[in-house]
């Protein structure tokens, strides 16, 4: 985020907390400003960098005011939709855009701003909580199937963003074989040990087979969202299997050269060593990757609903970009 474009966010952010009767200061760090009100202290920062961020998420701050210690929460505003906190309150640009309009409407009609922190659903003074409730508890119902898969962090407004349309997106959950194999055993020649000891994971598209790598903690097993199109599989376990094994082998062989001495001559010897097959053990589970699918016009543009990443290469086989 540009030092240009910060600024701007910051004094945006800083009128949606006045709205909301927010007291704002500035903090000795020049990144971070300050909010109070009843008793309540929030810590506001906009950055995209990785190690600002970090270092913000990690620490706790206390804030003295009129001889009271208050114990601060933390917000932050970034763009960046792959970072990832533990101890942060996170706005996006979705969050900043419905949050910048309820303020000024709320400015229009001389009301006050209720932000709830805890929730994601945030509202002026006069509109009735048993209603949000009520919506709240219908959204829970519709779910979709429950499946183990990546968690879709991008909203269908964000991936049109990204994808620079103007028109309608489908969630759709791909299919990949997550993988995980594990290979032992060693060889002995000429009184040199060859290991082929190995592991790794990854995961392979289970239509068109091309690989991605894949952090086996960012997993979720749960429902997906209501009316997701769930893409079912076309490549089978055993032939997967036999292409990790066989990829497997292919990395671990090695070829050993060695010396030994005939008489009065010096000879040289080359020989390929591969791991057993037998010992390489491979575990292999259906995943799936959301990806919102953006139609505008006669333009398709795939994005990934978990790192917002723009696909070069359609998930789908059957998809074509232009």
């Amino acid at each position: 985020m540009e030092s240009g474009n910060r600024e701007k966010a910051r004094n945006v952010l800083k009128r949606i907390l006045e709205a909301a009767s927010y007291n704002v200061e500035e903090v000795d760090d020049p990144q971070v400003f300050s909010a109070i009100r009843d008793g309540t202290a929030l810590l506001v920062l906009c950055s995209d960098d990785p190690e600002i961020i970090r270092k913000f998420d990690s620490m706790n701050y206390r804030l003295h005011a009129s001889g009271d210690e208050m114990v601060c929460r933390k917000l932050l505003f970034t763009l960046d939709p792959t970072v990832q906190t533990e101890d942060c309150i996170r706005w996006g640009a979705d969050e900043f855009v419905l949050y910048a309009g309820r303020a000024a409407l709320a400015e229009v009609l001389g009301q006050t701003l209720i932000l709830d922190l805890g929730q994601p659903v945030h509202l002026l003074r006069d509109e009735p909580v048993e209603a949000a409730s009520a919506v709240a508890e219908e959204e829970e119902q519709e779910m979709g199937p429950e499946l183990p898969h990546l968690p879709l962090q991008i909203s269908e407004k964000r991936a049109c963003g990204i994808a620079g349309l103007h028109g309608s997106a489908k969630c759709r959950f791909i299919p990949y074989w997550s993988y995980r194999y594990m290979s032992t055993g060693e060889r002995e020649v000429k009184d040199r040990l060859v290991s082929f000891d190995a592991e790794g994971a990854g995961a392979i598209n289970a239509i068109n087979g091309i690989k991605m790598e894949l952090d086996p903690g960012t997993i979720e097993r749960g429902a997906v969202p209501f009316g997701s199109e769930i893409v079912p599989a076309r490549l089978v376990r055993e032939d997967v299997e036999e292409q990790i094994v066989r990829e497997v082998v292919d990395r671990l062989t090695q070829r050993v050269r060695f010396r030994y001495e005939k008489g009065d001559a010096i000879f040289y010897e080359e020989k390929t060593l591969k791991p057993d097959r037998n010992n390489i053990q491979v575990d292999l589970e259906i995943i799936y990757v959301p990806v919102w699918q953006v139609r505008g016009g006669s333009r398709i543009v795939e994005v990934n609903g978990f790192t917002g990443e723009i696909l070069s290469v359609p998930m789908d086989e059957g998809v074509e970009l232009l």
